[in-house]
């Protein structure tokens, strides 16, 4: 399977997410290729629902060993607007990343936080209303 299809499908798959059109009775399917495996694991969400909360996705590479894991875990404030989280683990045997990524509902607001090893903040990058911040992890910022 090409990195496009890949891509693809995780486009849609984050559409679904945030749209809320998925049946009460929640959504499961696995999709595997010669070099990817896609399991995606959504729950029953009530109509509109665009944090839907216990959703996974996962991603492997059975040649590579490489995986990458989505978990919408629930919704958290961030400069007085409610964002949905999901956290991600990136990786293989030889070490993981560990990255939170978290959105508004108007699609507006956006902030993608990538952990160092010790579980510090390694980047942040945060997208709202048009502008852009990033943050290293020794609190220097760039706006533009």
């Amino acid at each position: 399977m090409s990195k496009k299809q890949i891509m693809l499908i995780l486009f849609l798959t984050t559409v679904l997410l945030a749209s809320g059109c998925l049946s009460d009775g929640g959504t499961k399917f696995q999709i595997s290729g010669n070099d990817t495996e896609i399991a995606v694991d959504l729950p029953g969400t009530a109509e509109g629902e665009w944090c839907p909360v216990g959703s996974h996705i996962q991603v492997k590479n059975p040649a590579t060993g490489k995986t990458l894991d989505m978990n919408i875990v629930g919704t958290e404030e961030f400069e007085g607007k409610t964002l949905c989280k999901a956290l991600l683990e990136t990786g293989s045997e030889e070490g993981t990343s560990k990255f939170e990524y978290m959105w508004s509902e108007d699609k507006n607001t956006t902030v993608w936080t990538k952990y160092d090893t010790g579980g510090n903040v390694s980047v942040k990058y945060i997208s709202r209303d048009g502008k852009t911040t990033i943050i290293d992890g020794e609190g220097r910022t760039l706006e533009f």
